[in-house]
């Protein structure tokens, strides 16, 4: 099960409406579906949807992820979080993990990029949350 909290973000005066793409152990992962509990790498990756697209087409699809924290859940403890990225492995977080606990994935730090290069942040953040699997 999968559960997307605050779909949108913004960037001073435009709005930006991304998709989410999950990479774990090499694999692009089916949100809905959950995530392994053997995972031992992640990958995270934004495009904006087609509809914003539409609306802007002066910023490039792909959304840039600079940061994200990766919060393990279990019922409504929080067991351990790290920075993403950053020198915490993946695997250490998933070696507390069990089947049927969540991870959240709170995306911090989201930029737009122009096609003349330049950045922009998009303030609101999103939250992903997908329930471990075997």
């Amino acid at each position: 099960m999968v559960t997307v909290i605050a779909v949108s973000g913004s960037c001073l005066a435009q709005t930006a409406n991304y998709d989410v793409t999950i990479i774990a152990d090499g694999k692009a992962l089916d949100l809905s579906q959950g995530i392994p509990a053997s995972t031992k790498t992640i990958e995270l990756t934004g495009q904006r949807t087609q509809k914003d697209l539409q609306q802007d087409s002066q910023l490039k699809p792909d959304v840039l992820i600079q940061k994200a924290t990766l919060t393990l859940a279990r019922d409504t403890k929080k067991i351990c979080a790290i920075n993403w990225p950053g020198k915490a492995s993946i695997a250490n977080l998933f070696k507390e993990a069990k089947v049927g606990d969540r991870l959240m994935i709170q995306f911090e730090d989201v930029e737009l990029q122009t096609k003349q290069g330049q950045t922009q942040k998009i303030d609101d953040s999103k939250l992903v949350q997908l329930t471990i699997k075997e």
